[in-house]
């Protein structure tokens, strides 16, 4: 059996399914102890907008971790995707190790977070930023965001698009959306992304999309050309 210490709180995950729900006034989150392992099986459990710490392993399974304020994992955490479900509000911090498995992430509107943030490299398989309010993610600077299966990122336009920041003005973030991913793109406003040497991520216009270019991107919103080769030399085709 694996145990989670939820502050006054604790649970106890075997392998039959669990739903369980963290009241705040009982719990400060989840927190997996540094040497010790946590496996949630097929087990659903609600943070009530708590965070996720993660210091030893986190296996995920086919579980779901849903309303998760801010998720950590630290230079010696191992969080194992497996198929199951994250759903955060706020932050994604990754100094430690995240193997994506089939696993779906998703940064949802909630917990009273208009502005959130996505630190460390990490490799994703399916990832989903979805707001209806509005909300800007700031991608760490330098850092290396992969997407092998899905990359879903959404607001509403005009006024409440996702806009998609780097965390230091003019230095570029870094996106690579594999060529055989999936992609929905619409109402975004991104800025200091650098998506290559990945597919191009919303080729074609950026009115299609409804969305805004605000500078020093690569391989977003690219027109489709195509491309003749004679005699050795690249040409730009009708």
């Amino acid at each position: 059996r694996s145990m989670v210490k939820m502050h006054r709180l604790l649970l106890t995950l075997w392998a039959s399914p669990l739903v369980a729900v963290c009241a705040p006034a009982l719990c400060a989150g989840i927190s997996v102890g540094q040497g010790a392992s946590l496996k949630l099986n097929n087990s659903s459990v609600d943070l009530n907008c708590l965070d996720v710490n993660i210091l030893g392993e986190l296996n995920l399974g086919s579980g779901q971790l849903v309303a998760i304020d801010q998720l950590s994992i630290s230079g010696v955490g191992d969080f194992l995707g497996g198929s199951g479900t994250v759903q955060f509000h706020r932050n994604w911090q990754n100094a430690g190790t995240f193997s994506p498995g089939t696993s779906v992430v998703a940064l949802l509107d909630g917990c009273g977070a208009a502005l959130s943030e996505i630190t460390g490299d990490n490799d994703f398989s399916s990832f989903n930023a979805v707001t209806a309010a509005g909300k800007t993610l700031r991608i760490e600077a330098g850092s290396l965001q992969t997407f092998s299966a899905n990359l879903r990122l959404e607001g509403v336009a005009p006024d409440q698009r996702l806009t998609i920041r780097s965390t230091i003005d003019g230095s570029q973030s870094h996106f690579v959306l594999f060529e055989q991913a999936s992609q929905q793109i619409n109402a975004v406003d991104v800025k200091d992304n650098d998506a290559s040497p990945g597919a191009p991520i919303a080729p074609g216009p950026v009115a299609l999309y409804a969305s805004v270019d605000s500078g020093n991107n690569k391989n977003w919103f690219q027109q489709l050309l195509d491309v003749i080769f004679k005699d050795g030399f690249e040409t730009a085709g009708p």
